[in-house]
């Protein structure tokens, strides 16, 4: 199968995931802990198969798959209370931010330069930025929230963690660096028990069913990902960014106003040209 369609089904099946997530904090598991907790206990079940049948081994660098861990632990804390707290129109858009984060880490901890005229580009993503987060108020205190800046701290974690994944990966397989990142994940995460503890009594199949399938889409859409990186990053890339959360928001806001989210046709269009901008500045960034 040519790597754009597994580029394809990796965009979606990370845009399902974006939806579940917030359908499940919004109307199943209240509990972010409880949720973090679910969720990161079935992505490592759905990371143990195929790293069993890819053969993982004890890593290479103990402190560099470690502070992974630790910040993709942080990322997903994070992730699930923005999640909740946000549209997915708005904090989706923000994961553009990203790439700002990412030059950052690379000036200040590996010697990288870009040229000045960059920055440019890195006005644009937070122009943009701040106009993905407009309301039917059109003020722009909306982005001016502690909702908000939880959810570009949730991008920054996620930027360290991604530099820190890349560092592991030098030395390990794939699979090797999933595997052990998701099992100290899920031991950093134990002490949250107390948290959730007296809710795990009301779990039922109404609250696993969602988790599970976004386990699911996690996996695809990693496995996915990283074929169609195999074939050619820069497409893949491109391909990954494409914004099918938030097509899928507007169209529960249209057929399913209750279960999502619900604005104005006005503030999509708004919402939509914003990211689009953010994407084209992200790309121009990453030249």
């Amino acid at each position: 199968m040519p790597f754009y369609i597994y580029a394809w089904i990796g965009a979606v099946a990370s845009g399902l995931f974006v939806v579940v997530a917030k359908l499940t904090s919004k109307h199943a598991i209240s509990n972010p802990w409880l949720f973090n907790f679910l969720l990161t206990t079935v992505t490592l079940l759905f990371t143990i198969p195929p790293a069993i049948y890819y053969h993982s081994i004890l890593p290479n660098g103990w402190i560099l798959v470690i502070l992974a861990a630790i910040f993709a632990t942080l990322n997903t804390i994070f992730y699930i209370f923005s999640n909740a707290s946000l549209d997915v129109s708005v904090f989706m858009p923000l994961y553009n931010f990203r790439n700002i984060f990412t030059l950052l880490i690379g000036f200040l901890f590996f010697g990288d330069r870009f040229p000045t005229f960059k920055l440019f580009y890195v006005a644009v993503i937070i122009i943009a930025g701040v106009l993905t987060s407009l309301d039917e108020k059109l003020s722009l205190k909306s982005f001016f929230k502690i909702t908000i800046a939880l959810g570009i701290l949730t991008v920054f974690f996620s930027a360290i963690n991604g530099a820190f994944t890349k560092a592991v990966l030098m030395s390990n397989s794939l699979w090797t660096t999933n595997l052990w990142i998701a099992i100290i994940n899920f031991v950093l995460l134990v002490p949250t028990i107390p948290l959730f503890k007296k809710d795990i009594k009301k779990l039922d199949v109404v609250h696993i069913v969602p988790v599970v399938l976004m386990g699911l889409f996690f996996t695809v859409g990693t496995f996915a990902a990283n074929k169609g990186y195999e074939g050619s990053y820069s497409i893949t890339s491109l391909i990954m960014v494409m914004p099918f959360s938030m097509i899928f928001a507007f169209l529960f806001s249209v057929f399913a106003p209750k279960l999502l989210e619900k604005h104005t046709l006005k503030i999509y269009m708004i919402r939509f040209i914003s990211v689009a901008v953010m994407i084209w500045a992200a790309m121009q960034l990453t030249r």
